[in-house]
């Protein structure tokens, strides 16, 4: 652990903890020093993520749920209260790769509540908070495909480039209130959230998450003079 790390002592929130890039920043976040309310809808992973930290001398606590359940989306915003949370890491999100006349409506639903409404209502529910305290930090992990469009990713380009434009509105009404937001544009990395979304893929020439947990862990130690900040990294090829 670094005795000097910004992170030391301070409570992050990171949705869809369990895998991925998720649970890349756990790790790096717990060697930093910082305590963490974890959350995703495996409790078994969301167990060992915790042995894992706890063995780092870290203070957890774990949600297992679906963040579409109001009562799980409630019980995540009042632990995040209830610990005077520093930073909210809204990085919960699923991938669709369909074309428009094959996507379900109720997939429609899911994309846009997971990538998109979720997020806004997580961070709605800390933003007085974080307003009142003058501080705290928002990392939204977006995506390369809420930058420019990638065909056959219609729906969940329109969530991406939607919390894009949530993020770059929220900035404006912020203003002045010492809140920072951290936006991370990754391309394909090498995750599960392919096969979920029954996409198998060669990843061999995807980003490793870890590298994009080691770029969001170097934003979150500037120091509080930084204003925000934007992570867009690409494959090569």
């Amino acid at each position: 652990m670094n005795p000097q790390s910004n992170l030391k002592d301070k409570w992050i929130l990171i949705t869809g903890a369990s895998k991925g890039l998720g649970k890349e920043m756990v790790l790096l976040f717990a060697q930093a020093g910082a305590n963490l309310i974890l959350t995703a809808r495996s409790s078994e992973l969301l167990d060992e993520l915790k042995a894992r930290v706890s063995a780092d001398g870290r203070q957890c606590v774990t949600i297992a749920g679906d963040l579409r359940d109001s009562a799980v989306l409630a019980s995540v915003i009042s632990i995040g209260l209830e610990k005077q949370l520093d930073i909210l890491v809204n990085n919960a999100g699923v991938v669709d790769i369909t074309k428009l006349e094959g996507v379900s409506d109720e997939r429609v639903d899911e994309v846009i509540e997971l990538n998109l409404t979720i997020p806004i209502k997580l961070t709605k529910g800390v933003i007085e908070m974080f307003k009142t305290r003058k501080r705290g930090v928002i990392v939204n992990v977006n995506s390369a495909g809420g930058k420019k469009p990638v065909p056959d990713h219609t729906i969940y380009c329109a969530s991406k480039y939607g919390f894009n434009g949530f993020a770059e509105a929220l900035k404006l009404e912020i203003k002045g209130f010492g809140i920072r937001i951290v936006n991370v544009c990754p391309g394909k990395m090498a995750t599960e959230l392919f096969t979920a979304a029954d996409r198998e893929m060669d990843t061999e020439a995807f980003i490793d998450p870890r590298e994009v947990a080691e770029g969001v862990l170097y934003m979150l130690e500037m120091s509080p003079k930084c204003s925000h900040a934007e992570l867009n990294v690409d494959r090569m090829s």
